[in-house]
């Protein structure tokens, strides 16, 4: 009896230490592999077209990344607003780019929700084109308010309360290990609203943001 529990001792032992090689290595890479995007360059290029029409202002901003980043950014067939229920708020996103470490989408709501932020092995930016969005942090008594213009920065490991009010539509951009950060996204969706489409959707749109970048690294490099 005491050899079996001893036994299974090592195997978990050996499964931690797996882990967290397994995690060491991953954060290693993220510290020192080059980016195609930067949050700097995700909110300058939103507060430029902060203010318009957000109809405008996301053609606007797309045809800019297109210029900047040329096969990074999904094409206009693929560009699909989904629904996105996480954290008991609602709100839709539609999926510029995404791959094992960066995204850029547009996100909003036209109704008012709120609800937890989640927290990610991610860093992620907001800012906002439209409405307003309210952040109460971990550890604190008093919520901000953000308004067109501001930049919302959710460092690694943060959790916040979160409020948009109805119009409220941004530009998102995250940078960490991105599959990380599903389980948040589409939890609600699998276990809450069972709206399996949109799971679907997701992971199907996900799906074809990686294709996309594998196809253009291998252009770059020079396989086809």
């Amino acid at each position: 009896m005491l050899g079996c529990g001893g036994s299974r001792a090592v195997r978990v032992a050996v499964l931690v230490a797996v882990i967290g090689v397994l995690l060491a290595v991953i954060r290693q890479w993220l510290m020192s592999k080059p980016y195609t995007f930067s949050r700097e360059e995700i909110s300058a290029l939103a507060r430029e077209h902060a203010g318009l029409d957000y109809e405008v202002a996301f053609s606007k901003i797309i045809i800019e990344l297109r210029k900047k980043h040329p096969g990074h950014i999904l094409p206009d067939e693929d560009l699909q607003w989904v629904f996105v229920n996480a954290g008991g708020w609602m709100g839709s996103m539609c999926l510029l780019h995404a791959s094992l470490t960066e995204y850029v989408l547009l996100f909003g709501t036209a109704v008012d929700t709120s609800g937890h932020s989640g927290r990610y092995w991610a860093e992620i930016t907001d800012t906002v084109l439209s409405g307003t969005f309210r952040q109460w942090k971990e550890g604190t008594t008093k919520g901000e308010i953000f308004y067109p213009g501001d930049t919302i920065i959710h460092e690694v490991g943060d959790a916040t309360a979160v409020q948009w009010s109805a119009g409220t539509w941004m530009v998102e951009y995250g940078r960490g290990f991105i599959p990380s950060t599903l389980g948040f996204a589409l939890a609600d969706t699998f276990f809450s609203t069972q709206d399996f489409l949109t799971f679907y959707y997701t992971v199907r749109i996900y799906c074809k943001a990686l294709l996309l970048e594998a196809n253009t690294y291998l252009s770059e490099v020079g396989f086809f």
